[in-house]
C-alpha cells in the first residue's frame, strides 16, 4: 500500500491556498467581537497580530525550506528536540485542534451569513457545509484545489469591493489615527482584541502540510507563506479602516454579519453581496483546513505517533480518507459551543501554543543542525540566534494569556484525548514489532 501523496501543486496554488485560508479565517466571522473589545483600536490589534503572524511565518519558511514534509510542525519539532517526544506530538495534535476548531467556527459563520437570506438554524447549516467540505477533501486533492481557488477569487472580490466603495462614500483615511480609548485606559481591550483577532491570521501554516504534494518545495512553500500573509496584512487594514468609518464599533460588536452591517449603510444590495462573498469566505476555508490537516494526521499515523488507521488512503487518488473522516468528527463535536468568540479562541489558543514550540524549533536547530541546506533564513541574527522568532514567542506567550476560563478547560480536555490516542498508538507498535520495538 502507497505511503506518498502526490505532487501537483505550484507557488500560484499555494497562495491561493494561504491567502484563502487566512482572509477567509476570521475577518468575515469575528471582526465584530474584536471591534466590542478594541473600539476604535480595533486596527492597531490587526496590526499586533499581523505582526505576530509574520515573525512566525517566518520561523516555517526556513523549517519547511529544511524539512518539506507533510506533518510539518510535527517534523519540525521531532528534528529540534528529539528526546521529548510528547512535544512534537502535541504540537501536531494541537494543530490538529486548531483546523477543528477553525472549520467549525467559519461553518458557524457561514450559518449566521445565510440567515441574512434564509432562517436556517446556524448549526444545522454548518454541519451540512462540513459534511460537503469532507467529501471534496477525499475526491483529491487537484479538485480541492481547483474548487477552493474559485472560492477564493470570490471572497477576495468580496473584500475588494467593499474597500473600493468605502473610499469612495466614507472618509476612510479620518479612521486611521491613534484612538482616543488608548488614552482612557483601554490598552487592555486592545490587547485582549489582539488575542482574539489573531484567529483571521490562522491558515498559512497550512500550506505547510501541502509540501509533499508540491514541485519544488524547498522554494514555493517559503514564498507562498510570505507572500500570503503580507497580502491578507494589507487586506485587512484596509477593510478595518473602512468598517471603521462606515459604523461606530458597537455596531460592528452587535451585528451577527459585521461587514454586512458596514456594506450595508452604503447600499442595501452592498450588504447582500457582502452577505453572499461571506459565505463563500468560510466555506472556502472550511475546506482549506479539512484538506490541510488531514495530510498532517496522515503524517503523523504513518509515522507511528497516531492510530495507523489515519494514514489509509483511497487506492486511486491517495488522499487521506480516513484521518479527512476523523478531522469532520471533531469539528463536529465542537459545533455544540455554538458561539463563534469562544470557538475561534479555542482555534487561536491551540495554534498560538504550537507557534511557540515551533519558533523555539528555529532556535534550538540553528545550533544543532547548522549544515542542515535551508532554501530560506530568518533575517537579522547575532552569530547562530535568529532575532525574530525570539520576539515571536514573546508576543504569542502574552497572548495566551488573554482568554476565558471555558477556552483553557476545552484545551486541557484535547490534551487528555491527545494523550490517550498517543498510547493506542503505542500499544499498536509494540504490538507490530513486538516488546522491544
Amino acid at each position: 500500500m502507497t505511503t506518498e501523496l502526490k505532487r501537483s501543486l505550484g507557488l500560484t496554488q499555494l497562495t491561493f491556498y494561504g491567502v484563502g485560508t487566512i482572509v477567509g479565517a476570521g475577518i468575515y466571522s469575528v471582526l465584530g467581537a474584536a471591534a466590542g473589545m478594541a473600539g476604535e483600536g480595533m486596527w492597531i490589534s490587526l496590526l499586533l497580530a499581523g505582526l505576530a503572524a509574520f515573525l512566525t511565518a517566518l520561523s516555517y519558511a526556513e523549517l519547511i525550506s529544511m524539512y518539506p514534509q507533510a506533518g510539518a510542525e510535527y517534523h519540525f519539532l521531532k528534528r529540534a528536540f528529539p528526546r521529548l517526544t510528547l512535544l512534537s506530538f502535541f504540537a501536531g495534535f494541537l494543530i490538529a485542534l486548531n483546523a477543528a476548531a477553525t472549520s467549525a467556527t467559519v461553518a458557524l459563520a457561514f450559518g449566521g451569513y445565510l440567515r441574512v437570506f434564509l432562517e436556517i438554524p446556524a448549526a444545522l447549516t454548518a454541519f451540512v457545509l462540513l459534511a460537503i467540505c469532507t467529501v471534496v477533501n477525499i475526491a483529491g486533492i487537484r479538485e480541492s484545489t481547483w474548487t477552493s481557488m474559485a472560492l477564493i477569487c470570490v471572497e477576495v472580490a468580496g473584500l475588494l469591493l467593499l474597500i473600493g466603495a468605502g473610499f469612495w462614500h466614507a472618509d476612510v483615511l479620518a479612521a486611521v489615527h491613534w484612538p482616543a480609548s488608548l488614552e482612557t485606559g483601554n490598552v487592555a481591550g486592545i490587547f485582549a482584541g489582539t488575542a482574539l483577532i489573531f484567529f483571521i491570521y490562522i491558515g498559512f501554516e497550512d500550506v505547510a502540510n501541502l509540501a509533499e504534494e508540491t514541485h519544488e518545495p524547498r522554494r514555493a512553500v517559503p514564498r507562498a507563506l510570505l507572500i500570503s500573509v503580507a497580502l491578507t496584512t494589507v487586506i485587512y487594514l484596509l477593510v478595518a479602516w473602512v468598517a471603521l468609518a462606515l459604523i461606530s464599533p458597537a455596531q460592528l460588536a452587535a451585528s451577527e454579519s459585521p461587514l454586512t452591517a458596514a456594506a450595508s449603510t452604503i447600499a442595501p444590495g452592498l450588504g447582500w453581496t457582502l452577505a453572499i462573498t461571506a459565505m463563500f469566505a468560510t466555506a472556502s476555508t472550511a475546506l482549506i483546513s479539512l484538506i490541510s490537516i488531514s495530510r498532517l494526521l496522515f503524517g503523523m499515523a504513518r509515522d507511528g505517533a497516531l492510530p495507523g488507521v489515519l494514514s489509509r488512503l483511497t487506492p486511486e487518488r491517495r488522499t487521506p480518507w480516513v484521518a479527512a473522516l476523523a478531522l469532520f468528527a471533531t469539528a463536529c463535536a465542537l459545533l455544540p459551543l455554538g458561539e463563534v468568540k469562544v470557538i475561534a479562541s479555542i482555534s487561536a489558543l491551540g495554534i498560538l501554543s504550537v507557534f511557540v514550540a515551533v519558533q523555539g524549533a528555529l532556535v534550538m536547530l540553528r545550533f544543532t543542525q547548522p549544515e542542515v541546506p535551508r532554501g530560506f533564513r530568518v533575517p537579522f541574527s547575532i552569530g547562530r540566534l535568529p532575532l525574530p522568532p525570539l520576539l515571536g514567542i514573546v508576543m504569542a506567550l502574552a497572548l495566551i494569556t488573554q482568554f476565558e476560563a471555558k477556552v483553557y478547560a476545552v484545551g486541557a480536555f484535547a490534551v487528555l484525548v491527545g494523550i490517550v490516542l498517543r498510547e493506542l498508538a503505542k500499544r499498536e507498535a509494540r504490538a507490530k514489532n513486538g516488546p522491544s520495538g
